[in-house]
């Protein structure tokens, strides 16, 4: 024990009885003296008139007294208190009812009166460590006297409920201070006194009367398996929630292995609750066995249930290519159909080995993951989401939830993993065709492998789901079958990187051996210096000691290559060109989001306004005051780039984002009120330029943060007002990858609006509701749609002033506003627009409600 902090002085007489202890209030000087249960020092206290007094010196300090007391269950304290004093902050009592240590100034599980301090009141405390909570608490002020004499009194009954009255000279009846219920500390060791005091009142504390009786809780309950676990392949070792009776412990026949039969020696340990077992033949590594204990008991002779659980010898080994692999996937977990809404991979283990997955990577090129330390079994799957998400799924146990689990696009994505030394254990790169189903292809179901013994069939190895629920993460694949990878692999895409390097990519991973050796022409013909095989083995880089020539078509030649099942490249050709230099508005800034929503960051929108293909490496952009480099990246035609500091936060506010088309660059700032976005090419020349206005946001906007300014027109010019609108309600208020919202080419279209089918009935699922489709020559318009019944009543309200795009849909399940659905018949779709000059067009369209 601490001596800084040994204060302790025993001056209480202790006997017991059957059990219950009981504190006299006898302070004999020779009773202090020649008890042996006392200790301490005795210069801070002294027996008085038959009462004990506290006779510190003359200085600010602390005293304490201790003796062992184990009165919890139905137990009763009392004893009298004199204060000469009025209390305060600096001086106060606490009687510690229940202690589980005698340093009462340390850390202390137990239960403590308060006598005094500010609010000068004596309540009840449960402590907890150093943590000190009130539980019941006293009158306010009934100590605010010049001397308090107090009589207390605290029971606790065997259920647990505690009362505490105290009683003054003046009203001569105990008075009820509060009760409550509370089992947290079931046990106690110590009974004490704490006298905190200044310098004026180190000798102004009395106490008598002490009265203490309980015992301890009975043992009611039967002991409990903590954990059993293997130390090695023939050893087990069990812990136990108390100590056991030694008899029912070291009997062999109450413990058996299934499968191994009983232990053939036993060891039950100094502390009563550990228990190592010989078993009479070693386990299978990574083996489940089930172990059936039964006849235990503890001290007090609680039977123990019987229990079955299982136990595992387990050594990881060293995983190889294709151990472990990807067996399932929901990138687009929307519409539900009965899988949780969380992206998933499902990883199996096709060997008999186990594998820590410690340190395994898993990465879609933009972000990765890491595992901690699980253990995957032979034969077993797991799923891999989302940390978030991990409560979503059936099994949390097969369950692993990644911090930084990379998106899946919906679209298709290449997922590697990587055990700790980088080497790939299994990659996929999939595409929304492998569904084979338009509709299943559209959300809510799984991709799955068909044949786990055929790692290496990629697209011709996977396809939809066929289980009820959309998918079976941790269990066996709905398509399981033999599909053997019979097909050979070919060629996707060729992409020239700068004039001497050129990448090719493949539908499947390529055997190692094979792709180094690979016979490579070109026409027209130029000389190679290296080929390497990329770490998703399905990318070759080819390096030129000659430099591609611009403005001229290639030809690619491959043979002798497999893939990782043994299957041939067949004789294929593929053209490819180098990337073009740009000219003026050949990429435009189509969108820019400058005033984000409370934690929200800028983005700016590329747009490629050519059918040629650009490399973004060297260019920049600007903000008329600095320049942030972009990196190297191919614009393919037509395509956007969205660039923004963080492209997590841009796909949380704006769910709709096209990943894929995101880049991570410290953008330049972009002031809320106005401000500018310039894109430099590779030579530093001006591609475009634009000067935006927050009065450009449409004025029928209740808050601009968070809605981006869209481009209307690629071909009309950047920094022209009219050319500008805020993007619609219906798309987010921003479109970042995809296509604007308010986006139009100049041919000139008519208003229109349209209903289908017109004719429908809810309940129905291939027609239980209807579209109203829209679609505006102008941009920027506000509606609000109604449907109306045949007397003229609006009976539910579809859009109320709404900030349109240029076209859309909304959607009518046939339901009222209150919920209920309508009747058979007809009714009418009333759709109106408005602009900021106040035209107003109405648009009336039938739709039917056919009779059920």
């Amino acid at each position: 024990m601490d001596r800084r902090k040994i204060l302790l002085i025993i001056f209480l007489f202790l006997h017991s009885i059957s059990g219950l202890a009981q504190f006299s209030d006898d302070f004999a000087d020779n009773d202090l003296v020649n008890n042996p249960e006392w200790y301490g020092d005795q210069s801070k206290f002294t027996v008085s008139s038959g009462r004990l007094r506290l006779l510190a010196p003359a200085a600010a300090g602390t005293a304490i007294l201790i003796t062992p007391s184990i009165a919890v269950h139905e137990a009763v304290w009392e004893f009298s208190i004199q204060m000469d004093f009025t209390p305060s902050s600096s001086n106060y009592a606490k009687v510690y009812l229940m202690a589980d240590q005698p340093d009462l100034l340390s850390p202390v599980n137990g239960y403590f009166l308060k006598i005094g301090n500010i609010t000068r009141e004596v309540s009840l405390y449960i402590q907890t460590g150093t943590k000190e909570t009130k539980i019941i608490d006293g009158l306010d002020d009934r100590l605010n006297l010049p001397i308090v004499t107090l009589k207390i009194r605290v029971t606790r009954n065997a259920s647990g409920n505690w009362e505490l009255f105290t009683k003054t000279d003046q009203s001569g009846t105990f008075i009820k201070e509060g009760g409550i219920s509370d089992l947290v500390h079931q046990k106690s060791s110590w009974f004490g006194l704490v006298c905190v005091y200044t310098a004026t009142r180190s000798d102004k504390f009395w106490f008598d009367d002490f009265l203490v009786t309980g015992g301890v809780v009975p043992d009611t309950s039967p002991p409990q398996l903590v954990s059993v676990e293997a130390l090695d392949s023939i050893n087990l070792e069990a812990q136990f929630s108390e100590p056991l009776d030694s008899a029912a412990a070291t009997n062999l026949n109450n413990v058996m292995i299934i499968g191994l039969g009983s232990p053939t020696t036993v060891l039950l340990k100094s502390d009563l609750v550990t228990i190592k077992w010989a078993i009479p033949a070693p386990l299978t590594n990574g083996v489940r066995y089930p172990l059936h204990i039964s006849g235990f008991s503890d001290k007090a002779g609680n039977v123990m249930a019987p229990v079955e659980t299982n136990i595992m010898f387990l050594r990881p080994g060293i995983p190889g290519p294709k151990d472990v692999i990807i067996t399932e996937l929901l990138a687009d977990p929307s519409p539900q159909v009965g899988l949780p809404a969380a992206e998933y991979i499902e990883l199996y283990n096709r060997t008999n080995k186990p594998f820590d997955l410690n340190g395994w990577k898993i990465s879609d090129g933009s972000s990765t993951a890491v595992f901690s330390a699980t253990v995957i079994l032979p034969g077993s799957y797991h799923v891999v989401t989302a940390a978030s998400a991990t409560q979503l799924f059936l099994d949390p146990n097969e369950v692993i939830g990644l911090l930084n689990f990379p998106s899946l696009n919906n679209s298709g994505d290449a997922m590697i993993l990587k055990n700790p030394a980088g080497e790939t254990i299994d990659s996929i790169n999939y595409l929304l065709d492998w569904y084979r189903d338009e509709d299943k292809a559209a959300g809510g179901w799984s991709l799955e492998l068909i044949d786990p013994e055929n790692p290496c069939g990629e697209s011709d190895n996977w396809t939809a789901s066929e289980n009820n629920r959309g998918g079976t993460p941790g269990f066996s694949n709905s398509v399981l079958a033999s599909k053997p990878d019979a097909t050979s692999p070919y060629i996707i895409s060729v992409l020239p990187l700068g004039s001497d390097k050129l990448s090719i990519f493949f539908n499947e991973t390529l055997m190692k051996s094979t792709a180094t050796d690979a016979q490579i022409m070109v026409s027209p013909e130029i000389e190679m210096e290296g080929v390497k095989l990329q770490s998703t083995l399905r990318e070759i880089q080819i390096e030129f000691s000659q430099e591609l020539l611009p403005r001229t078509v290639y030809t690619l030649q491959l043979k002798e290559v497999r893939d990782c099942s043994g299957n041939d490249l067949e004789y294929g050709t593929i053209r490819f060109g180098l990337p073009e230099s740009s000219d003026s508005l050949d990429v435009i800034v189509n969108e820019v989001l400058f005033n984000p929503r409370s934690g929200g960051v800028d983005f700016v929108e590329l747009y490629n306004n050519t059918d040629k293909f650009f490399s973004l490496d060297h260019w920049a952009l600007g903000n008329g005051e600095a320049r942030v480099a972009l990196q190297g990246r191919l614009l393919y035609p037509r395509g956007f780039l969205v660039v923004t500091e963080k492209p997590s936060i841009i796909q949380d506010h704006y769910p709709s984002t096209e990943t894929e088309n995101l880049m991570t660059v410290d953008l330049p700032s972009l002031p809320d009120d106005q401000g500018e976005v310039t894109i430099y090419n590779e030579e530093g020349r001006v591609v475009d330029h634009l000067v935006y206005n927050q009065s450009w946001h449409s004025v029928f906007l209740k808050s601009e943060e968070g809605v981006s300014l869209e481009r209307i027109d690629p071909s009309a010019a950047t920094s022209e007002k009219n050319n500008w609108i805020s993007a619609s309600a219906y798309a987010g208020y921003a479109t970042p990858g995809y296509s604007n919202s308010q986006g139009r080419t100049s041919s000139k279209l008519e208003g229109e609006v349209e209903v289908v089918p017109e004719i429908f009935e809810p309940g129905i699922a291939s027609q239980n509701f209807v579209e109203i489709r829209y679609r505006f020559e102008q941009a920027g318009l506000v509606g609000h749609v109604m449907i109306v019944n045949h007397q003229g009543s609006i009976v539910k309200q579809i859009s109320n002033n709404e900030l349109l795009g240029t076209e859309g849909f909304f959607r009518w399940e046939g339901q009222l506003e209150d919920g209920t659905r309508a009747g058979a018949g007809y009714y009418v779709v009333w759709f109106e627009t408005f602009d900021n000059n106040g035209n107003v067009t109405t648009f009336r369209r039938r739709a039917v409600i056919a009779r059920r």
